[in-house]
This record gives C-alpha cells, sequence and structure tokens, in this order.
C-alpha cells in the first residue's frame, strides 16, 4: 500500500485532470521519441481551469534570508503624557487599544495649581483695574497743578504730583506684567499638543497629540496626580517597526535598504513588502544575534504590536537572468519543467534548468527565450494531464 501522502497526491491529480479532462483532446505524456508531447486544450478547458500567462523577460532575483519577525511600536512616534499641574483624576475618556484622533480628549482632571493661577489672574486683574483707577486720577491732579503751578499750586506741588503719577504708572505696567505672566501660563504651560483646560474653571483635559493607539493607562479615577507622573502613552500605529534577529553570518550577506516581505496571519491576504532600514554592526551580547530593524507603513492596522510574522529578507547574492514565476515550475519524473504557449490551443511542456529563486520568481539559465509565454496559474493541472496517462497505461 503506498503511502498515505502519495495517495491523497494521486486523488488530488487524478481530479484537477478529470475537471478539465472532457474539454481535452487526446493527449499522451510521451513522445515518440521519449519526450514530453504537447497538450491541445479546447477555449473551454483553458477557461474552466482559469489559465493564466506570464512572459520569459530578463531580470534579477535574490536570495531571500528567511527570518523571524516581531512588531513593535514606532518610538520615535510614541508619547508618554504627562499633567501640566497637580490635582486628581476625574474621569478616563479612552482604553487601552483604543484608536483616537488628533485633539481627542482622554481623561480630565482637577488641576490644583490651575485652580491657583485662575486665583491670581483674578486678583491681579482686581489690582490693576484700581492701579488704573489710580493713575488716572494722578494723572488729573498733576494736570490742574501743572496748569496753576506758581499760581495757587507752588511749583513743589506740581512736581509732587508728577512723582505719584509716574508712580501710578510703574504700579499699572507692573500689574499689566504679572497678568501677561499668567496668560503667557495659561497659554504655553496649561495648553500643549497634550493638554488644554477650561476657561471657567480648574479642569485640565489630557488629548490625544496625534492619530494612534492609547497602549498604556497608569492612573485611575479619583487617583492624585503629580507633574512628574506619567498618565498613559500614546502610540502613531501609522507606523510600526517590525525587528528581526538573524545570526551574525547571515546579516553580513543582508542589503543594506533591501526588500523584506512580511507574511500575515491571514492566510488570504497578500504579503507586505517593505524595506530594511538598518542592520546592526553589533550582535547582542545575550542572544548573539544581530538585529534588523524596519520602519513600515500601517495606516490599514494590519500589523499590531506583539505580533510574530515570518519574514524574508534580501540578501545580496543575487543572479541575472530570465525571470519567470515560481507557480509556472512542475517537476515531472525528476524532470523540471513548464509549458509554454504553442497557440490558443496547444502548449508544449519544455525542460528547464533553474538558477536563484525567491518566494515568487525564478531564474531560468536554459530552455526558454526571453518573451516566450508560459503558463503562471494552472500548471499543476496541467501536469496532473501529463501525468495520469501514463499512471493508467502502467
Amino acid at each position: 500500500m503506498p503511502p498515505a501522502f502519495l495517495t491523497q497526491s494521486f486523488i488530488f491529480l487524478h481530479a484537477a485532470a478529470w475537471s478539465i479532462g472532457l474539454a481535452c483532446l487526446p493527449v499522451t505524456s510521451l513522445a515518440a521519441d521519449g519526450g514530453l508531447s504537447s497538450l491541445t486544450l479546447t477555449p473551454e478547458a483553458s477557461r474552466a481551469e482559469a489559465l493564466t500567462y506570464a512572459t520569459v523577460v530578463p531580470g534579477t532575483v535574490a536570495r531571500m534570508l528567511p527570518a523571524m519577525s516581531r512588531v513593535q511600536p514606532d518610538t520615535t512616534h510614541t508619547v508618554t503624557i504627562q499633567p501640566a499641574g497637580s490635582g486628581k483624576i476625574m474621569t478616563i475618556l479612552v482604553l487601552p487599544g483604543q484608536s483616537v484622533q488628533q485633539g481627542q480628549p482622554l481623561l480630565r482632571y482637577q488641576n490644583h495649581a490651575l485652580h491657583i493661577a485662575r486665583l491670581q489672574q483674578a486678583q491681579t486683574r482686581t489690582a490693576l483695574a484700581a492701579a488704573k483707577a489710580t493713575e488716572q486720577e494722578a494723572a488729573q491732579s498733576y494736570a490742574r497743578g501743572h496748569a496753576l503751578a506758581g499760581q495757587t499750586v507752588s511749583v513743589g506741588e506740581a512736581q509732587k504730583r508728577l512723582a505719584i503719577l509716574q508712580q501710578a504708572k510703574e504700579s499699572v505696567a507692573a500689574r499689566e506684567a504679572e497678568l501677561g505672566m499668567l496668560t503667557h501660563r495659561f497659554e504655553e504651560e496649561y495648553t500643549s499638543p497634550t493638554e488644554t483646560h477650561a476657561e471657567a474653571d480648574e479642569t485640565s483635559t489630557i488629548i490625544a497629540p496625534f492619530s494612534g493607539t492609547v497602549t498604556q493607562i497608569t492612573t485611575a479615577v479619583a487617583a492624585d496626580i503629580e507633574p512628574t507622573q506619567n498618565l498613559l502613552t500614546v502610540s502613531d500605529t501609522q507606523h510600526v517597526w517590525v525587528v528581526s534577529d538573524v545570526a551574525p553570518q547571515d546579516a553580513a550577506l543582508l542589503a543594506q535598504g533591501g526588500r523584506q516581505t512580511l507574511t500575515l496571519p491571514d492566510a488570504a491576504a497578500s504579503p507586505l513588502l517593505c524595506r530594511m532600514d538598518t542592520v546592526n554592526t553589533v550582535a547582542d551580547p545575550v542572544t548573539g544575534l544581530v538585529r534588523i530593524l524596519s520602519r513600515v507603513e500601517n495606516s490599514k492596522n494590519l500589523l499590531r504590536p506583539g505580533m510574530v510574522l515570518n519574514s524574508l529578507l534580501q540578501t545580496t547574492q543575487q543572479q541575472n537572468g530570465l525571470v519567470i514565476p515560481s507557480e509556472s515550475v512542475q517537476i515531472i519524473d525528476g524532470q523540471t519543467l513548464v509549458f509554454t504557449k504553442q497557440s490558443d490551443t496547444k502548449l508544449q511542456p519544455v525542460p528547464v534548468t533553474l538558477g536563484l529563486e525567491d518566494q515568487n520568481s525564478v531564474i531560468v539559465l536554459s530552455g526558454l527565450k526571453a518573451g516566450t509565454q508560459v503558463v503562471q496559474h494552472g500548471s499543476l493541472a496541467l501536469k496532473a494531464m501529463t501525468v495520469l496517462p501514463a499512471m493508467d497505461a502502467e
């Protein structure tokens, strides 16, 4: 009895061949000279198997190094937010892992420092109003004294009134400076890309400095907080870091700035392509591995921090030649071949010699010419049509 995997392969190939066998003209696996004969398919058979073709073109294929990669937040776009003042948490408006937009409120707290600043602002405004009133009275008194100087008002009295006026002006200037300093505090200290404040009370609101994800919350409702305390962390998930660790001898083969292919957990999803930004020149003293870092665009949120992915890293080992899709290549009776398009209904199996291969393409060293069309999708079904008649004959 043949092994189970051979039996399953036979069943799969037989089913593939049966699906188009009725729409195919008679086929034999070997020509008179012992080589593989051509296949003749009706247009209906080609459509039934959804055959697609690729053109043989000159190109370059690089060897790809397999590696395990993990997704990390982009620390250059990660902010840990601290409050501008001390106080008490009133409400938390988000949850860890929640996506937020720039300017969105994250939490509110009662800001004691803001309360004191508001009192100072009110007192200073009152003092400024009083100073301006005093200045106005002093200005009127001096104007009268100056007009009557040497008559009913002595010159000394006029000079005294002038000094009082100057003192009143200095008092107004001092109060205006204090008010300006408080206004600056409200605009700069209590207002920032991460915080705003209410106009009428001492409530401050922590806001998102950019669109991203709340990755950590380190406080709670009714908790007392201080300006040096970390409240929460927001990460810009529009970009993430993909970190790969490889052996030093493999790292020496990597192409700086070369491409990296990431395989997503969803089997139906297309692989993600990115570029290797840095290849560390020093191995980690604990693991002995070299770290490769890639900054990846993640606007569709396909990558989440903590994910572990299979990836392929481009090396400097490259080969030039004629390039075809790896999907086109089949092995029959130990012979590597592709199916070339002779006409709309005729396909010819052609032995080929292959060179370097990546995840999608392979170099053809011999057997094909540039411009030839080869079957891409559907080559496995054609293999079944070629193999099964020979099996049945045996």
